[in-house]
């Protein structure tokens, strides 16, 4: 007995001390391959404007597609002369040389060496002449090559645009002093001249201030914040009339009990000057508090995330007890059973000043949790630090909650501007449970195998009006032959599953993929006779059958009603609204719009915003779970980074896209990407905003237009001195030279822009005739008839109903960039 004894004594003894000596081992292991993410080490630029650091540009380690880079702009003086500055960050700087691109094709205009580089306190500036000629209101690109001592250069990229008569010094001198006296009441009493406020609106919300918002609000109500980085202004656009400046800065405030909060700040604003001073046309703030788990933010329904947006992005597991949100461009999860918080992914420090840290040019889409609390999630945008700093790209990592460790998949470099990149990302990222990354970029579609590394093409140079994504991203939908009012089938792919099914129409019929309400898939069916274009290009798609069906082939609902076809689908939260269209005198005339459901989806228990005010901080928000706990201490930890043993990055051969787009510029980023120009410019004009083409010629600008303009028919093309109102027509006549640009739809003020900008628009008058926008004053248009060749003077206001009548059909054209004008 006491030998059997003694024996499982020993036994015993050894299995504990093997489990001691395993878990060392393996925690040592896990030590071993994990590490926090490395500083920043790259150096800072920035141009110098009228004695003011501007445009802070970050570092690239390869060089960058220069037609997707806009994320700030130069303005040069005829004189052509720059200041260029570097934070050499304790680096030797050894050379700096310069090239000045065309946006169009990436070919050098001018390249050059910064010579006499001096010390200015903790910088190093140069003063440098562009000695080549560039074409006024053209946008080019100013690429730096730094050498800084390691084994490669490093790229910096700011735009250029020589405009005469321009008041920069002006307005980096308002701004600068209007976030800086927002800070106290007292020296923010003479802003309020420059306010607009609407007694109607009470809103106590600092993550969305404005020109109409008050004093109060304005100057941050009863946070009592102080600035702890200080912005440093970019210039965003900036013409003979406007600018637009934003400026990206960091408050700190104190709670009652002294614990300090932090809070990112973006601050757009849009001016004139005139008569000697600035005029503040629009305004718009947004606080967003950087989340910190050891603040006292749980609530006894769930945790407080404070001043941020109300439609953050969070996604919780099925049984609702886990969370993961993004807030800040960090993500964290909330586990509420084991009451706990993870800081997941972070580029900053939290207390540290250092703008390398908390440049905003990067985001996180969620792509699931799971119920043990792992995480799958897509970083992308600009890798601010770590393994990949430098580098524009998309990533792909899992959180193991276990481990407390992130794994990075994959990492795919990319050599877009942030903005371009966010527009395909927030498109389609997906991954699915079979480690499949489906990914649009540049008008691509690819499926990336996370596990070989490896990819496929699924489609090529996509016609972005032809490509539908469910809100989830698990379906997709393409029209094969990329027309979009000329299509026989649709692919309906779920990327679950990784299966097609294919919608195919009858003989005689067109299909249009029209978007997804749920995971169901909105098609509409046209008979050709139904698709009718007019005389000035634009085409109506009199869809007589819409349906909603989901992947396996069932129809949920369809909409058919005899003598009434739908032209457009718009989508909104739960419902379809059906545009319809009535065929009277030989043309499709608007009638109401009908809506109609999709089956709702039921979900488990959810995790739910919750609203709250305080005085100190007003609009706050929480996330609430179902069941309610105790509130106590939570445990707060920062993940770990797993250091991978072999090489994830892996590079798409994304082929250029020919498709010609129009980019719109709003409130200081990229609002949308159109192919169509008429609606771009339409979109521009209700967002205060800018269009320019694939070449970054400014088709339209809000605020810059000319007080008159007439043209001289000698400057004028034959064949719009013709009035040719058949778009096609008309391109073929103006050659390759020019592209023709369908202004159907726009207002009459928005072409008048074009007029000014010295290029005659065709218009349509009710009769079917075409007259040709010649020039303009304060009261009048100026016609041409092609017919009487006769030039005359007509109000504007007649002018803008003559044109409504006919429907607002209005051809122009635009220069390619070799011979636009100077």
């Amino acid at each position: 007995m006491k030998k059997s004894l003694i024996k499982g004594f020993i036994l015993g003894t050894i299995f504990v001390f093997s489990i001691i000596l395993f878990s060392n081992m393996m925690n040592k292991e896990m030590v071993k391959n994990t590490a926090d993410m490395e500083k920043p080490t790259m150096p800072v630029m920035y141009m110098q404007v009228a004695d003011v650091l501007v445009n802070p540009m970050y570092a690239h380690t390869e060089e960058m597609q220069v037609n997707y880079v806009r994320d700030q702009l130069t303005p040069v003086t005829t004189t052509r002369d720059l200041t260029a500055v570097i934070n050499p960050d304790g680096h030797t700087i050894k050379t700096i040389n310069y090239q000045v691109l065309s946006v169009d094709d990436g070919s050098v205009i001018e390249n050059g060496k910064l010579n006499n580089i001096k010390q200015s306190g903790d910088y190093q500036k140069a003063d440098f002449h562009l000695e080549t000629p560039i074409l006024m209101n053209q946008e080019y690109m100013l690429m730096f090559t730094v050498d800084y001592g390691e084994d490669k250069p490093v790229y910096y990229y700011t735009r250029l645009v020589q405009r005469a008569g321009l008041n920069t010094s002006k307005y980096l001198e308002f701004v600068q002093a209007f976030y800086e006296k927002c800070m106290s009441k007292e020296a923010a009493k003479d802003l309020t001249a420059y306010l607009e406020p609407d007694e109607n609106t009470t809103t106590t919300n600092f993550t969305k201030i404005n020109i109409n918002s008050s004093f109060e609000q304005l100057t941050w109500g009863n946070l009592k914040p102080a600035i702890f980085r200080k912005a440093v202004p970019v210039i965003k656009e900036i013409n003979e009339t406007t600018c637009s400046i934003m400026l990206h800065y960091e408050i700190s405030a104190e709670d009652s009990d002294k614990n300090v909060e932090y809070y990112n700040v973006s601050e757009f604003y849009r001016m004139r000057y005139t008569e000697s001073r600035v005029r503040l046309l629009d305004f718009e703030r947004s606080a967003q508090q950087i989340f910190d788990g050891n603040l006292p933010v749980l609530t006894s329904q769930g945790i407080n995330l404070g001043v941020v947006d109300k439609d953050i992005q969070y996604t919780s597991n099925q049984n609702a007890d886990i969370i993961a949100f993004v807030q800040a461009g960090d993500l964290w999860s909330y586990n509420r059973s084991a009451n706990k918080a993870a800081k997941i992914f972070s580029f900053r420090e939290q207390g540290v000043t250092d703008e390398r840290l908390d440049n905003p040019s990067h985001e996180i889409e969620i792509v699931r949790v799971e119920e043990s609390g792992d995480i799958d999630f897509v970083l992308y945008g600009y890798m601010n630090r770590g393994m990949y700093e430098g580098q524009m790209g998309v990533g792909v990592y899992h959180y193991s909650a276990e481990r407390n460790v992130v794994e990075e998949q994959i990492f795919i470099p990319a050599a877009q501007g942030f903005d371009f990149l966010k527009e395909d990302v927030q498109h389609l990222a997906f991954v699915n449970k079979e480690d499949t990354l489906y990914l649009y970029l540049e008008n691509n579609l690819y499926a990336v195998n996370l596990s070989e590394k490896s990819y496929t093409t699924l489609l090529e140079n996509m016609n972005p009006d032809c490509f539908v994504v469910s809100k989830s991203q698990a379906n997709v939908a393409w029209m094969d032959e990329m027309l979009e009012n000329g299509s026989s089938t649709i692919t309906f792919m779920s990327l679950e599953r990784g299966e097609t099914r294919v919608l195919q129409a009858e003989s005689g019929q067109k299909i249009k993929a029209l978007g997804f309400i749920n995971e169901d898939l909105i098609y509409g069916l046209a008979r050709d006779q139904d698709i009718v274009t007019d005389a000035g290009g634009n085409t109506v798609f009199g869809m007589s059958l819409v349906r909603i069906q989901n992947f396996n082939g069932q129809v949920i609902k369809e909409y058919q009603e005899s003598g009434v076809w739908v032209s457009h689908a718009v989508l909104k939260e739960g419902l379809v609204e059906l545009q319809r269209v009535q065929w009277q005198e030989d043309a499709y005339v608007s009638i109401a719009s009908e809506n109609i459901m999709n089956n709702l989806q039921t979900s488990e228990e959810t995790v739910s915003i919750h609203l709250s005010v305080s005085d100190r901080k007003g609009t706050q928000v929480a996330l609430d779970f179902s069941k309610s706990a105790q509130s106590k201490s939570m445990l707060v930890v920062t993940a770990k980074y797993e250091v991978p043993e072999d090489n994830r990055e892996m590079s798409l051969n994304a082929p250029p896209s020919d498709n010609q787009v129009y980019y719109v510029y709003a409130q200081g980023k990229l609002d949308s990407i159109h192919t169509k120009v008429n609606e771009a410019i339409i979109c521009a004009e209700e967002n205060l905003g800018v269009v320019l083409n694939s070449r970054q010629q400014y088709i339209w600008e809000r605020g810059n237009q000319q007080d008159k303009e007439q043209l001289s028919g000698d400057d004028i093309p034959p064949a719009v001195l013709a009035g040719m109102l058949d778009e096609t027509a008309l391109q073929q006549e103006l050659g390759d030279e020019y592209t023709v640009l369908n202004l159907s739809g726009c207002s009459l003020e928005s072409v008048l822009y074009q007029v000014g900008m010295q290029r005659a628009v065709i218009a349509r008058k009710p009769t079917g005739e075409s007259v040709v926008i010649v020039g303009y004053d304060s009261y009048n248009t100026i016609l041409y008839d092609p017919v009487t060749q006769e030039t005359y003077y007509y109000g504007r206001d007649d002018s803008t109903a003559l044109f409504t009548e006919a429907g607002n059909v209005f051809l122009g054209y635009i220069e390619k960039a070799e011979t636009y004008k100077q």
